[in-house]
């Protein structure tokens, strides 16, 4: 070994340690300084690892990445801050106890209260007493949901104002996933329940004016109806008498004139029935094709009068019988071909009648009416479906009516599932219109046809020593009831109050009773009740002008079995009769 080189070895060695040491101190002052800044906030700052990979460039490494986690939770953090404070629905966070912990500035501005006024007490400092119980209960279904959407509750103010609110309550929880706290959003729906008010007030307003309408109706109709079945009543049995070509003419336009103010009656009260969703559909089997025969015939013979062409055609697909309500499905049919025969001065009305089977046993059945008469323009079709509105108004004083027939039948047919339309001027004509409507029935299994043979008025009679009772306040009624009663075979007794009835059954036998149902003192309604805790066990019949099927329904629930309507048709009358009167063995 050289001796003289050791001195320059050694120098070497210090150097390089010299170096290494300063290296060292410097990237620990480097480190220091990185978590420095970190620790600062400035999670951008960053030290490059070098290429040896030692324990100091792990080091590094993990504070760098420390660094950008708690970049991304701070911005998070400060992320959601920003939303808490600026959402404008009011926020609050409970912890487990649902003791307040924070709240956002729009609660506080809501309330009046300071963050730090609420902090550390119940939920329930905020919330009106009357809603204390229904809390517990939200407490309760907190802890087994993990959500409690849209329950209205009453904040109360600093200052003892209420609140409505809509709160939603939701848990917070940690990484680990266990309950922190709860979240409670809630909007203030002061508006919605101001207007929530604001329309029930206007629903019960709205319900108070269809009781009145109601009421009026049903009082219009009684008070029309009453004068009307004398009319109408006693013109039967004066056409029944001797007459003149003369006073039989006169006759007949007094009970054209009765029967056109009865119809107008009639559609009237079934607007509003329909429009009030009250009107019953039955669902009956029926003959088809002869009860909608049976019904146009008067018709054929007010077209042959005005000398037009007046055919009905029953396609093939038209079954005989079917299931529906053949009352609801005549009132369109003649309710359309008694505005073709009004509106047509010469030419033609036909009217047909085709099938379509459906699924589920079901039948669509649609009918059109079409006549010559002087149609309708198209911008005035819409209008003819409205109530009380013709496509002319001219139209009205030439013609008569009331423009109720059509809206009626309009809403009938959907109510009947189907549609009404008007097709006008027919195709290649200038004039002319087609009506057609659809409805479904329900297919039935033909039937033998009734061998019975339907009674005119001057052929019924009744069993010998029929006994009825008329009861009824006012004389004509009470007069008309009687004759026509006494000219089919019937021992008449009268009484004009609900009191006199009952004594007069107490003292005699009756077969059957006609009980007028308003009558001043005892109303028809109670009459019958105490006729039948008596055990009166023989029929009663509502007499009455109130027409509405409540009225019907209240009738039979007093105790009577039937109902006839005022003004009534003597077939009418003879269908009771033989319904409650047969004959006897």
């Amino acid at each position: 070994m050289n001796l003289t080189t050791l001195p320059l070895q050694k120098h070497s060695l210090q150097a390089i340690r010299y170096t290494e040491v300063k290296v060292l101190k410097e990237r620990i002052e480097e480190i220091i300084t990185l978590i420095a800044e970190v620790a600062n906030g400035n999670f951008d700052y960053k030290l490059t690892p070098s290429d040896s990979g030692d324990e100091l460039d792990a080091v590094i490494a993990g504070i760098n990445m420390l660094s950008q986690e708690l970049k991304s939770s701070t911005v998070s953090r400060d992320f959601m801050q920003s939303i808490y404070r600026g959402v404008a629905d009011m926020l609050l966070v409970l912890n487990k106890d649902f003791t307040i912990r924070n709240v956002n500035a729009s609660l506080e501005e809501a309330l009046g209260y300071k963050e730090s006024e609420l902090q550390g007490n119940p939920l329930s400092v905020i919330l009106h007493k009357e809603y204390l119980p229904e809390l517990i209960t939200l407490i309760e279904l907190c802890k087994s949901q993990e959500k409690c959407l849209n329950k209205e509750l009453l904040f109360r103010t600093k200052q003892q104002q209420d609140i409505p609110v809509s709160a939603s309550f939701s848990h917070i929880r940690n990484n680990q996933k266990e309950t922190e706290g709860v979240l409670i959003i809630a909007k203030d729906i002061t508006e919605i329940k101001r207007t929530e008010k604001a329309l029930r007030k206007a629903k019960r307003k709205a319900e108070e004016a269809n009781e009145a309408k109601s009421n009026f109706l049903s009082s219009m109709s009684h008070e029309i109806r009453t004068p009307l079945n004398g009319i109408m009543g006693f013109t039967d049995l004066l056409l029944q008498t001797e007459l003149s070509d003369t006073q039989r003419q006169y006759i007949d336009l007094i009970k054209t004139s009765g029967s056109t103010l009865t119809k107008l009656l009639n559609d009237i009260l079934d607007l509003h029935r329909v429009e009030q969703n009250k009107i019953h559909l039955e669902s009956i089997p029926f003959h088809l094709r002869e009860s909608l025969s049976t019904n146009l015939q008067p018709y054929q013979h007010l077209a042959t009068t005005k000398a037009l062409a007046f055919t009905v055609h029953f396609d093939a697909s038209v079954p005989d019988w079917a299931i529906g309500d053949p009352t609801r499905i005549n009132q369109v049919v003649t309710n359309l071909v008694s505005n073709a025969i009004k509106f047509t001065d010469k030419g033609r009305i036909e009217v047909q009648f085709r099938a379509e089977l459906l699924p589920k046993n079901e039948l669509l059945l649609q009918c059109s009416v079409i006549d010559t008469g002087i149609g309708i323009p198209p911008d005035k079709q819409a209008m003819v479906f409205e109530s009380f509105t013709q496509s002319d108004q001219s139209t009205s004083r030439k013609y008569g009516g009331s423009g109720l027939g059509l809206a009626i039948s309009k809403k009938l047919a959907r109510l009947l599932q189907g549609d009404l339309q008007v097709v006008s001027p027919l195709p290649g004509q200038q004039k002319g219109s087609m009506f057609w409507f659809t409805i479904r029935l329900r297919q039935l299994e033909p039937r033998a046809p009734a061998a019975e043979k339907a009674a005119s008025a001057g052929e019924f009679r009744l069993p010998e020593n029929t006994r009825i009772l008329v009861v009824d306040d006012n004389e004509i009624n009470v007069m008309l009831l009687e004759t026509v009663l006494e000219n089919y075979g019937a021992q008449v007794t009268t009484a004009h109050s609900g009191q006199e009835a009952i004594d007069l059954v107490r003292s005699q036998p009756f077969d059957l009773v006609f009980l007028d149902v308003q009558m001043p003192g005892m109303s028809g309604l109670e009459a019958a009740k105490v006729l039948r805790a008596n055990q009166f066990a023989k029929p009663i019949v509502a007499f009455s002008a109130s027409a509405y099927s409540t009225d019907i329904a209240n009738s039979l629930a007093a105790g009577m079995n039937d109902y006839l309507c005022k003004p009534f048709d003597q077939s009418d009358l003879i269908g009771l009769l033989k319904k409650w009167l047969p004959p006897r063995p």
